[in-house]
């Protein structure tokens, strides 16, 4: 009955959190490992520029690897991406500074 019901949520949510982190790797520039994943979003991100998600998504924090991260206080960078077709919905601040 598990196998079975693993199966079916394979088949409604092909993509799983490490495919998400491989995703989240692909578009962090340089390469890091640096990643928490998270399935429900967060309650201390305020995604103001987008509307929230209507379907099912990873919420990824990743560095911003600009090479100043820890050198400033700033937000955080989140990554969210669909759990259905793996697309990236929204890179950018997690407005979270202070």
């Amino acid at each position: 009955m598990i196998q079975q019901f693993r199966r079916l949520w394979f088949w409604i949510f092909p993509i799983d959190r490490k495919k998400a982190i491989k995703i989240a790797a692909k578009a962090s520039i340089p390469d890091t490992t640096e990643f928490n994943v998270y399935e429900t979003m967060p309650e201390n991100i305020n995604v103001y520029m987008i509307k929230t998600p209507t379907e099912p998504c990873w919420y990824v924090f990743a560095p911003w690897g600009d090479g100043v991260d820890g050198a400033m206080l700033r937000s955080s960078r989140i990554i969210i991406i669909s759990k259905k077709t793996g697309c990236i919905s929204y890179d950018g601040s997690a407005n979270d500074e202070g």
